[in-house]
């Protein structure tokens, strides 16, 4: 008898939220940009030197559409890629405020920057030292501008010293690949940027050569020819199920990336969190389907074909929701295992995918698969303080234990992950390269014994008979009865809602599309993706809907509420879903529609008030209390949402993990927003004994995965008098 196959589906996420700011047509954040050219082109480059590798990359539509609109659409008039110049006075007269402000801040003259550039250079909430710590300790000259910014404002820098920082901006997000090799791109230019910088022994960059505007210019060059580079790197290497050709299988999401069971019906929210207060009903079936119609016809627009997969935003599926997938051609979808575990039936093993069908049997049918919480954490956060060869071994030996008996039927073991996030944070690994091209060259190795064969899930329903994969389907699958509803996240929905702002902005998104809807304003089919005539009432009524649809996106719930906190603040995201909102108003009324007058207030507000009460409640007893304030370094670590505390005094939620977030935003005795030391401020007799340890965005009362030290517990002995005040500083995971 045959040894089965263990077959691996590896699926890379890949998106960004529209950071479009409507009124002045100009994106409000640089990220696209800066993961372009540090991750989505190297990420699908690297799988192209492994011939024997098959994996999924997912790109998002929002993703997409910024990438291509707003900056190689705009761009490319201008650029002289043969040498390396940006030509900025056509530039200016043409997109000037109109990409994004980084883009102008490198084309424009340093001694001519006014108050808004300096903005946009160091002092807004996004600027040009928006990097991880892990990354800026490998540029020590970027480091150190940065440091002297911070301890003097930007009155403390020279000229120079400004311009260079707007050139590191974008010399310290570009892969590693092209800081120290000539990388010819799948369109035929090539990047090497070898001659800015010298790699010393200890892995950090130290600049050759003063900076100049001219350097400044080349950078927006050569980031253009990388960003330009991205779509049709996907394109080649795309799998084609009928010709068996390829290697990447590429999906997308709902278009702008909605939770998409909480578009269908927020009451579903109910079944998975039974205990949190909700908002009026969001129940608007039709947008669910706007939103993956909406997706396949972009896809198409862009690859050619329709997608067979989606990658559900966040992972969010509910059994009510099967049928849109199905009836708009998406043969698969995929989700965490934590929801499996409460599907029906029960106790369904997570290396196999599944069929869930809808309303209609198996016309409205799709597979689906559960991806390993474990191992795609691995890549996520564990392996950051790891070599890149140990990290792959290990994650090589995790796989292997999924084999199956010679007796079994074949398995399919599923790793779904951000494929931009992560790598910023590996210390021991610059940008996870030594890792990816480990764990390529060691699954190569592995199909060649046919001990493990990666695929793309479409290659694993259709077959693949020149690399061995056996057609599965989706009538053959095994069957669920009932899919539970919930994201990759705690399986549930409480990222988005259930919160007070959150579900404040449910009541706001509710009245918005309640008034379009009476409005008379026409709604535009989903598959036409290119607007009428700008300045027609047709065109008004596109972007009104447009709006719409995309303040149902997650990104904006995804901030509010407590249990998320941006690195740079939550204001810039509220602001960009109110201006979404108010849109939906401004184009409806330009469209002709009789739309009523509104005023959609911010819904983050200032903490002061909070903390001025809650200050007053513990005055009574300050006479009696120690004030204790306790740091978590948390600067090694990836932190996906927050760090919490759990401890043995109430204050600290009595050993409950994940109940007590700290803070990293300047508040509650924070130093410093957004520098990874989380903080929180209590109050506790003299005397006391206290017992504590950290956990890193897990779920409510549960240890796994992001507990620091299972079994073990940091103690803190409060021997000061009362009214006076104890601080102590802990790093993440070490005693």
């Amino acid at each position: 008898m045959s040894q089965p196959t263990l077959f691996l589906n590896i699926i890379w996420h890949q998106h960004q939220p529209l950071y479009l700011d409507p009124a002045s047509d100009q994106l409000q954040g640089p990220w696209v940009r800066t993961h372009a050219t540090k991750d989505y082109y190297d990420m699908a480059a690297v799988i192209s030197r492994y011939p024997a590798i098959h994996a999924t990359v997912n790109l998002t539509s929002s993703l997409l559409w910024q990438l291509e609109e707003y900056y190689v659409n705009r761009l490319k008039p201008f650029v002289d890629v043969r040498n390396n110049r940006v030509h900025a006075g056509k530039y200016f007269a043409a997109y000037g405020g109109r990409t994004d402000p980084w883009i102008d801040l490198a084309l424009k003259p340093t001694a001519k920057f006014d108050e808004r550039d300096l903005g946009f250079l160091a002092h807004n909430t996004w600027n040009a030292f928006g990097v991880s710590d892990v990354a800026i300790q490998r540029f020590p000259e970027y480091r150190a501008l940065r440091d002297k910014f911070r301890s003097g404002g930007i009155r403390n820098l020279s000229e120079q010293e400004r311009r260079e920082i707007k050139f590191w901006f974008y010399l310290a997000n570009f892969d590693p690949d092209f800081l120290e090799q000539r990388v010819k791109l799948v369109t035929g230019v090539t990047v090497d940027l070898r001659d800015y910088l010298h790699k010393s022994h200890d892995g950090t960059y130290v600049l050759r050569r003063m900076v100049t505007e001219e350097d400044c210019n080349r950078m927006v060059a050569e980031a253009y020819k990388v960003m330009a580079a991205v779509v049709p790197l996907h394109k080649k290497l795309m799998y084609h199920p009928s010709s068996y050709k390829g290697q990447i299988e590429i999906i997308t999401t709902p278009y702008y990336h909605p939770i998409l069971p909480l578009i269908y019906d927020s009451d579903l929210a109910k079944l998975c969190q039974p205990g949190d207060a909700m908002p009026p009903r969001f129940h608007y079936p039709h947008d669910a389907d706007v939103q993956v119609a909406k997706a396949a016809a972009y896809y198409k627009r862009m690859f050619g074909i329709r997608p067979m997969g989606m990658w559900p935003a966040e992972g969010s599926v509910a059994h009510d929701i099967v049928p849109v997938f199905g009836r708009n051609g998406i043969s698969w979808i995929a989700t965490d295992e934590k929801i499996l575990a409460r599907s029906k039936p029960p106790e369904m093993p997570k290396y196999r995918p599944y069929a869930v069908f809808g309303n209609h049997g198996s016309a409205d049918s799709v597979a689906i698969v559960f991806r390993d919480t474990e191992l795609s954490d691995k890549i996520g956060f564990t392996y950051q303080t790891w070599k890149g060869e140990d990290a792959a071994e290990d994650f090589i030996r995790h796989v292997l234990r999924y084999r199956p008996a010679p007796h079994e039927q074949d398995r399919l073991l599923t790793v779904i992950l951000d494929g931009e996030n992560a790598w910023e944070w590996y210390r021991e690994d610059h940008e996870g390269k030594g890792f990816q091209n480990s764990l390529y060259r060691k699954l190569s190795e592995l199909y060649e014994r046919r001990e493990v064969i990666t695929v793309s899930m479409s290659e694993y329903l259709r077959g693949n008979p020149h690399r061995s994969v056996p057609a599965h389907p989706i009538e053959s699958l095994p069957r669920l009865e009932w899919l539970w509803p919930g994201s990759w996240i705690n399986a549930n929905f409480d990222t988005w809602i259930g919160e007070a702002e959150e579900n404040r902005a449910w009541e706001y998104l509710l009245t918005a599309r309640r008034d379009l809807e009476e409005s008379g304003v026409p709604e535009p089919k989903p598959e036409a993706i290119v607007p009428p005539r700008k300045g027609t009432k047709g065109w008004y009524a596109y972007k009104a809907w447009e709006a719409m649809y995309a303040a149902e996106g997650s990104d904006w719930f995804w901030w509010y509420g407590t249990d998320q906190t941006a690195p740079a603040g939550d204001k810039p995201f509220d602001l960009g879903f109110i201006t979404l909102l108010n849109n939906v108003y401004t184009f409806a009324k330009k469209a002709g529609g009789k739309m009523r007058s509104r005023a959609f207030e911010p819904i983050i507000r200032m903490d002061s008030v909070r903390e001025g009460r809650a200050q007053a409640s513990m005055a009574q007893s300050s006479d009696q209390l120690v004030n204790v304030t306790i740091h978590c370094d948390a600067r090694d670590t990836y932190v996906r949402k927050a760090i919490y505390i759990a401890g043995n005094v109430p204050e600290l939620g009595e050993w409950v993990p994940n109940k007590i977030r700290m803070y990293d935003d300047g508040s509650n005795g924070d130093e410093k927003a957004g520098d990874n030391v989380w903080t929180i401020s209590i109050r506790v007799p003299a005397g006391t004994q206290l017992e504590y340890k950290f956990t890193n965005s897990g779920a409510v009362g549960s240890w796994d995965p992001g507990e620091e030290f299972p079994g073990l517990h940091r103690t803190l002995q409060v021997e000061k008098n009362p009214g006076e005040r104890l601080e102590i500083t802990n790093r993440f995971g070490v005693l």
